[in-house]
């Protein structure tokens, strides 16, 4: 009897031992779905934070292109401008040669360095000198 009785308490310890077991992974199997669950719902979230940069990413992009093209037109005009000051300084130089100016004046008064000064002479004086031949 006394055996009868033993095995019917290990059948019995045995028994809540397999519903200990089978609550414990029931448990496991929630806990495991809810971080399943978190990491979904983070993965999301950086995707949604990557299409975000990316987005910005090419905003930026498109806006450097166009102050690019913006700055290029500036350097252009800038270019235009300074030639156009450039040739209104050479034509008055030369137009103040007519006039017998002499180097100096034309340091002063055109804004031109010594040497474009001199050079703007000779070549007055040379086209003089050619122009007296022919």
């Amino acid at each position: 009897m006394e055996s009868q009785w033993l095995f019917n308490l290990l059948l019995v310890l045995q028994f809540i031992m397999l519903v200990a077991l089978a609550v414990w992974g029931l448990r496991l199997s929630k806990r495991v779905k809810r971080m399943q669950q978190m990491h979904q719902e983070a993965d999301l979230n950086q995707k949604k934070q990557v299409q975000v940069l990316a987005s910005g990413s090419i905003g930026m992009g498109r806006r450097l292109v166009a102050i690019e093209k913006k700055l290029n037109i500036a350097v252009e005009r800038q270019s235009e401008l300074l030639s156009k000051e450039g040739n209104i300084s050479y034509n008055r130089a030369m137009d103040l040669l007519e006039m017998g100016a002499t180097v100096d004046d034309l340091v002063s008064k055109c804004g031109l360095i010594r040497a474009e000064a001199e050079l703007i002479s000779l070549l007055k004086k040379e086209s003089r000198r050619n122009s007296d031949y022919h």
